[in-house]
C-alpha cells in the first residue's frame, strides 16, 4: 500500500470509524448536565452540545478524556490528509496555490479541532468557543477553494466537485448559525436548534470525509505521485 493511499483513503475511513467509536463511548459515561438544566441526568441528543463531553468535573473525567481523543485524532488526521491531499495538485499554477491555501486552512482547523478538546467548555470557556468557531470558518475556505480546484481538475469525477461545494454550503449555513442564531442560553428551543445545527453539521463532516475517500482512491489508481 503505498503512503498516499494509506493517508487519503484507509486511515480517513479508520479515523472516522475511532471518532464515532470515541464520542459514542463518551457519550455512554456522561453523567448528566445541560446548558439550562445542570441537573438533568445522562446525555440528551437535543440539549447537550459534545463539547458539553469533554466538561472538566470529577464525575465527568472518563467523557472528558473520550472526547479528547476524539477530537485529537480528528484534527490529527486532518493534517495528515491534507497534506497529502496537496501534493496531488504540483503543477504550479494559480489552482495549486488555491489547492495550497485550502489545504493550509485544512490543517490549521484540524489544530483547532484538537484545541477545543483539550479545553473544557466550563473552564476555559473563551479560548474553546474561539477554536470551535475558527475550525468551521477554516474549514469554510478550504472548502470553496478546494472545490474551485476539483471543478477545474478533469481526473475529478463531477461528483467530487458537487459533494465539496455542497460541503462549504452547509458549513456556511452553520458559520451564519454561529453568528446569528439565538444564543443557546436564552431559551430551551434556541439550545436545541444550536444542538442540533451542531449534530447535523458533524454528520455532514463524517460524510464528506468518507465519500472524498472514494474520489481520492480513484485518482490514486489512475495517477501515481511523485
Amino acid at each position: 500500500m503505498s503512503k498516499y493511499k494509506l493517508f487519503l483513503v484507509t486511515l480517513p475511513r479508520y479515523a472516522i470509524f475511532a471518532v464515532i467509536l470515541f464520542l459514542g463511548l463518551a457519550i455512554v459515561f456522561y453523567k448528566g448536565g445541560t446548558m439550562n438544566d445542570p441537573s438533568s441526568l445522562g446525555y440528551s441528543f437535543t440539549h447537550n452540545f459534545f463539547s458539553d463531553l469533554g466538561r472538566y468535573k470529577p464525575e465527568n473525567m472518563i467523557s472528558l478524556v473520550l472526547f479528547a481523543l476524539a477530537l485529537g485524532i480528528c484534527g490529527l488526521i486532518f493534517n495528515i490528509y491534507f497534506y497529502y491531499f496537496l501534493k496531488l495538485f504540483p503543477q504550479k499554477n494559480i489552482y495549486h496555490q488555491m489547492a495550497k491555501i485550502g489545504c493550509v486552512a485544512g490543517m490549521l482547523g484540524g489544530i483547532c479541532f484538537i484545541a477545543v478538546g483539550l479545553t473544557p467548555t466550563n473552564t476555559i470557556v473563551g479560548p474553546h468557543i474561539f477554536f470551535a468557531n475558527w475550525a468551521f470558518r477554516l474549514f469554510l475556505v478550504a472548502s470553496v477553494l478546494l472545490s474551485i480546484v476539483l471543478y477545474r481538475d478533469d481526473r475529478f469525477n463531477r461528483l467530487y466537485f458537487i459533494g465539496y461545494s455542497l460541503f462549504a454550503l452547509l458549513i456556511l449555513v452553520y458559520v451564519l448559525i454561529l453568528e446569528l442564531a439565538p444564543n443557546a442560553s436564552e431559551s430551551d428551543f434556541a439550545l436545541m436548534f444550536n444542538v442540533v445545527s451542531q449534530k447535523a453539521i458533524v454528520l455532514v463532516f463524517i460524510f464528506s470525509v468518507f465519500f472524498q475517500t472514494f474520489g481520492n482512491s480513484k485518482i490514486l489508481s489512475d495517477y501515481k505521485p511523485e
